[in-house]
């Protein structure tokens, strides 16, 4: 690694230690390292993803498409580091040293000093200090601790990797399709007394029944942004109202959402932050060549290198073999989430094997819990596996996978289609209600499941068709049997055809004069040539 001396401008990228927030940052990673030569990165990896992080990074040069000697020269710009050591892997009890270790992590930064990685030990060179810092937008604490240190010298880059549309609902104004001017109300709370806090974080989670209009969505009701009730209780008032600071403090934004995508949404959402905030538009945020067969071979041929990988690979391909291409069903609700109905998800795994559908479940959640007997269904019905992790875009990427039955998490959305995959939606929270409305009713490249609400206001009516879940494990089956059908039927194809198209879309975006590649270029011009190289 060049010394402080070379003229390389240096960025720090800093994603949340779930890893739907650190995949995407990952990406970012590698579009940016190839696409200016003079751009060096430190990457804060969660101590419990490091190893996957710098797989994850390697993997978006896929070497069908570069050459070894200009890999080798990208992952060398790249400095994957922690800040602390844990060997936990729960999402919630890492956000206080996530959080605590960062101003000291950066001040070694800011004062271009040598770097040691807390897990491995490995000491890297200095360099000189950070020209931009690329925060999750939730992560205000980090934004206040990189401004105490260095003022305005260093840009703050908000990095969102929700799509535009839960943007507006959450952080724009009610004229503009947003629940609540939730700022300016928090604030006055704050200004009497009162507490921001309290069942679902008043006025936050507060349903009044009202109609909330978002461009590129169908008219919902407040009440459907809160389809299930949840295995934990988040403090979303002030991670929603640290949002809104930081949007206020920060210089700039990438979002990794695509106008091919949702054009409307993203065209509203500049429109709202024009006057202070520039936005740019880098997704989707998939690896190099993603979705393409060439490269889809190559990289599982060179990824085996754990034995989940090889066991899913081993049995994608007994699948497709057996019952025939597309016919696969990947179901996996990320990292956090879970449903809170057992039955509900003995239910699915029944019709599953009833209607002869094979299928991977990845159950990540720290939530999840499958009874033995459940797990024994799957794997005696020859039709299941069952696994804590999985390499989703491999799988995603299969000719033996058909379907994503998902909770509408962005990243896993934008892999899915990226593959041509359409998708099964069970909303839970935050931007997947908005998400799973815009995938089954605008783009229409998803079947959204009702009958698996729960919770009061997830079994209230929605707008657009007038359905409220009934509450009950027979409608629960009755519904995804006839979604099931209708996957292997007339409507499951149009689906499928639409995916195919948006999967073409995302391809060109990040080609020469593609959509994605115009927007990070102007960042580069910007934080890069135009500030950062030292000529």
């Amino acid at each position: 690694m060049p010394g402080p001396s070379i003229p390389y401008s240096h960025f720090l990228l800093v994603p949340l230690p779930a890893f739907g927030h650190t995949r995407p940052v990952c990406v970012l990673a590698a579009r940016l390292v190839l696409e200016e030569e003079n751009v060096v990165l430190t990457f804060f990896a969660p101590p419990h993803q490091f190893e996957q992080v710098r797989k994850d990074i390697s993997n978006q040069l896929p070497d069908s498409l570069i050459s070894s000697d200009v890999k080798e020269k990208a992952l060398k710009r790249i400095r994957i580091v922690t800040t602390f050591k844990s060997t936990d892997n729960n999402v919630f009890n890492l956000s206080t040293p996530f959080f605590q270790s960062y101003p000291g992590a950066y001040e070694t930064l800011y004062h271009g000093r040598p770097f040691t990685c807390a897990t491995t030990g490995k000491v890297f060179d200095a360099m000189p200090p950070p020209v931009a810092v690329i925060l999750d937008h939730c992560s205000l604490p980090q934004l206040q601790a990189t401004r105490a240190l260095s003022g305005t010298s260093v840009a703050i880059i908000a990095m969102i990797i929700l799509p535009a549309s839960y943007m507006i609902c959450y952080f724009g104004p009610e004229s503009q399709g947003g629940i609540t001017d939730f700022g300016r109300t928090v604030d006055g709370q704050a200004r009497v007394g009162a507490s921001p806090d309290g069942p679902r974080n008043k006025p936050f989670g507060h349903t009044e029944g009202k109609i909330i209009k978002i461009a590129g969505l169908p008219d919902m009701y407040d009440y459907e942004l809160f389809p299930q009730k949840l295995p934990f209780e988040s403090p979303f008032a002030p991670v929603v109202r640290g949002g809104f600071q930081f949007f206020d403090q920060c210089d700039a934004a990438l979002i990794a959402s695509s106008y091919s995508y949702e054009g409307a949404a993203l065209g509203q959402m500049k429109s709202h932050f024009k006057s202070r905030l520039p936005i740019y538009c880098v997704g989707p945020l998939l690896p190099s060549g993603y979705g393409r067969p060439s490269v889809v071979e190559r990289s599982e041929s060179n990824n085996l290198n754990s034995r989940v990988e090889s066991d899913v690979q081993v049995f994608l391909n007994e699948m497709r073999d057996k019952y025939g291409k597309r016919s696969v069903v990947f179901i996996s609700f990320g990292t956090i989430f879970w449903p809170m109905t057992p039955e509900y998800v003995d239910e699915l795994i029944q019709v599953l094997i009833e209607k002869v559908v094979p299928f991977i479940f990845c159950n990540a959640s720290p939530f999840a819990k499958l009874p033995e007997e459940i797990a024994n269904n799957i794997k005696s019905s020859g039709l299941g596996f069952l696994t804590t992790w999985a390499p989703q875009q491999d799988v995603l990427n299969h000719s033996a996978t058909g379907w994503f039955l998902t909770h509408g998490g962005n990243g896993g959305v934008t892999e899915s289609l990226g593959s041509g995959v359409p998708l099964i939606c069970w909303p839970f929270d935050g931007d997947q209600p908005t998400t799973s409305a815009h995938l089954s009713c605008t783009l229409k490249v998803a079947f959204e499941l009702i009958e698996v609400r729960t919770g009061s206001n997830g079994l209230k009516p929605m707008l657009r068709n007038g359905l409220a879940a009934k509450g009950t494990r027979e409608a629960v089956g009755r519904e995804l049997r006839e979604v099931i059908d209708a996957c292997r039927g007339e409507a499951g194809s149009e689906l499928t055809k639409n995916a195919q198209k948006l999967k073409w879309k995302f391809q060109k975006a990040w080609e020469d004069g593609g959509e994605a590649k115009r927007e990070l270029n102007a960042f580069l011009k910007r934080y890069v040539l135009g500030m950062g190289r030292l000529d």
